[in-house]
C-alpha cells in the first residue's frame, strides 16, 4: 500500500486536474485463452472506447468476450465481469500486468496493464486502473481524442491531458459534474473521476489510466469497479 504522503500528493494531484472543467486482485480462475490467440481489432477498438468512460463498460465488455485481447493478455473473471489479472492492487510490486505481445489499436500501441487500490481513513479511496502504452502523453492523447466525441476528450495540461469529473454523496449513482474541487485534496462527501494521460517512469512511455478518489461509496464502488472482489471493496 502506498504511503501516507502518497496519499497526500495524489490528492493534491487529483485536486487540481480535477479543476479543468473542459474537460485485480485475482477473484476467481483467470480467463483461458487459447495459444497464440490474435486479438479481435474490432471488439478491442470497442473495449478501449469503453475503458475511456472510467466506469463498468470496460470489464463488462471484457467479461463478455474475455479473448478479446488474445492470448497475449491474461483475464480474471469476477462473476459475470472481467479484467486483466494483477498479482495484487495493494501491492506495489503486484499491480501490473506485462502484455506478452503489443496490442495496436487506434492509434496506441499497450504494453500493459495496472491496477491500483488504496484506502486511507482520513482521505477515503484512492483507485487507479489503465494501460502502459508506447510512445509520449500528447501522441496518446491525440490518438483518444480521435476515438471520442468533443463533451469526452481530455485537455492539455501542461505535460499531461485529464478529464475531470465529480460527484456527491446523494447525488443521482450515476450523476457526474464536469470539474471538481480545486485547491485542496478531494473535500470530504465529494468523489472526483478523471481520465488520465501523463508520461510514465519508463522513457518513451505513457500511462492511460483513470482515477477515482475520495469518500467512494460500496454503491458507487460496485457501480464503477465490479471487476474487484469483496476483499478489496469497503
Amino acid at each position: 500500500m502506498r504511503s501516507h504522503q502518497d496519499h497526500i500528493g495524489f490528492g493534491r494531484r487529483m485536486a487540481t486536474l480535477a479543476c479543468f472543467t473542459a474537460i485485480s486482485f485475482p477473484a476467481g480462475a483467470a480467463g483461458t485463452t487459447p495459444a497464440n490467440l490474435a486479438p479481435d481489432l474490432d471488439a478491442t477498438k470497442t473495449a478501449l472506447i469503453a475503458f475511456t468512460q472510467c466506469d463498468a463498460s470496460f470489464f463488462t465488455l471484457l467479461g463478455q468476450k474475455p479473448q478479446l485481447f488474445g492470448s497475449g493478455v491474461e483475464v480474471t473473471m469476477n462473476g459475470a465481469v472481467a479484467a486483466p489479472t494483477v498479482a495484487d492492487p495493494r501491492a506495489q510490486k503486484g499491480q501490473r500486468q506485462s502484455f506478452a505481445r503489443p496490442i495496436d489499436v487506434a492509434g496506441l500501441r499497450l504494453i500493459g496493464w495496472r491496477n491500483e487500490v488504496s484506502y486511507d481513513a482520513t482521505m477515503g479511496a484512492f483507485l487507479w486502473w489503465g494501460f502502459d502504452v508506447e510512445g509520449t502523453p500528447d501522441t496518446a492523447a491525440d490518438a483518444l481524442n480521435r476515438l471520442l466525441p468533443p463533451a469526452q476528450r481530455v485537455v492539455k495540461m501542461g505535460d499531461e491531458w485529464a478529464r475531470a469529473e465529480s460527484r456527491r454523496i446523494g447525488d443521482p449513482i450515476d450523476a457526474w459534474r464536469r470539474g471538481g474541487q480545486s485547491g485542496s485534496v478531494t473535500q470530504k462527501g465529494t468523489v472526483e473521476r478523471v481520465l488520465l494521460v501523463e508520461a510514465d517512469e519508463a522513457p518513451g512511455r505513457t500511462k492511460v489510466s483513470c482515477a477515482l478518489q475520495g469518500s467512494v461509496t460500496p454503491p458507487l464502488l460496485e457501480r464503477v469497479r465490479p471487476d474487484l472482489p469483496a476483499s478489496l471493496q469497503q
